[in-house]
């Protein structure tokens, strides 16, 4: 039986699983916080401790970098180290490869059920048109799919660090405060987790509110229960900026196959995002308009889908993504 270890390593939380013999093993699925550790490998070590077990064959993980994917890397949320050639000796592997999250995850979502799905806009779909892939969570992931005729090809994208502006005095008071603590205001400093607390704290900074909340999770439940003004302002500008970034990724792909919206943050909002200023946002696009409110949209609301891209990007028409290493 031919096992294989894979995982997505998050700048939070790194979910591993076993596939054997191609088929997902539900009950080997953990979760393990990548803090606690400097180097993958031993979060991986611990890992197989807690299934109890000594053998596998290949792995394959998924993470994000700004750096080109190679041999020794580090995370682009997180202080964890990976070498993959040292995975291949450290673990007995005959082959093991890293890809980017996104990537993965792009890949992983044509393989989802439609019970893993959450129906935005019903569009009117391309069955062989781009498709694109945004998705919050400890970072902003990026990605697109393009029909080669064989098969589907995935984006490389860094597309969460794309460049941010304000349309309301407003917002541009809020971009003020990002920009002097980052210099560069990347959609990811709005759109994700970390983004969320600098967004909220940023209002209370304008408006000399107390700062109440120091996690996303904090913010987002008080916004959803209205008892703080400056986490539902926050969350409302997260709904409507992450509308017209979708919509710019959209434009920019002519994604007519349909846009997936990933990641940790938005299966959490519930009727709160259907609700909120996504939709309009995502389809204000001027002239375009009409073109993008043809477009389907889903909520992944769950289904794992970068652990099963992941495994995909083992296949042999993927070897052009990420690194490999092999104990050949």
């Amino acid at each position: 039986m031919k096992t294989i270890l894979t995982g997505d390593i998050g700048g939070t939380n790194a979910r591993f699983v076993l596939f054997q013999d191609g088929v997902y093993q539900a009950d080997t699925f953990r979760v393990i916080p990548v803090g606690e550790y400097s180097e993958l490998a031993d979060a991986i070590a611990e890992y197989l401790r807690q299934i109890d077990c000594d053998e596998i064959e290949q792995a394959s993980f998924s993470f994000a970098s700004t750096h080109e994917y190679q041999d020794d890397m580090e995370l682009t949320n997180s202080d964890l180290r990976v070498s993959v050639s040292g995975l291949v000796s450290r673990f007995g592997l005959k082959r093991a490869r890293v890809v980017n999250d996104f990537t993965a995850a792009a890949v992983g979502v044509l393989t989802l059920p439609d019970s893993c799905l959450m129906v935005v806009n019903q569009g009117k779909p391309d069955p062989y048109g781009p498709k694109a892939v945004i998705g919050p969570g400890t970072g902003l992931g990026v990605s697109g799919l393009v029909y080669t005729g064989e098969y589907w090809l995935p984006l490389q994208s860094q597309g969460g660090h794309v460049s941010m502006g304000a349309q309301t005095p407003r917002e541009l008071a809020i971009y003020s405060v990002l920009s002097k603590k980052y210099g560069h205001v990347s959609a990811e400093r709005y759109l994700s987790g970390i983004g969320t607390v600098d967004v909220y704290q940023a209002i209370c900074q304008i408006d000399s509110r107390e700062v109440r909340f120091e996690k996303a999770e904090e913010i987002s439940s008080a916004a959803i229960n209205g008892s703080c003004e400056a986490s539902a302002e926050a969350m409302e500008m997260f709904c409507k900026w992450l509308g017209i970034i979708s919509g710019n990724l959209a434009v920019t792909l002519g994604a007519t196959g349909g846009i997936y919206i990933a990641g940790g943050i938005v299966p959490r909002l519930g009727e709160y995002f259907t609700k909120s200023p996504f939709k309009h946002w995502l389809f204000n696009k001027g002239r375009f308009s009409e073109f993008v409110e043809d477009m389907p949209v889903a909520l992944v609301q769950s289904g794992e889908p970068a652990l099963y891209g992941t495994y995909t990007c083992l296949q042999k028409h993927y070897d052009l993504f990420g690194f490999t290493a092999s104990s050949d």
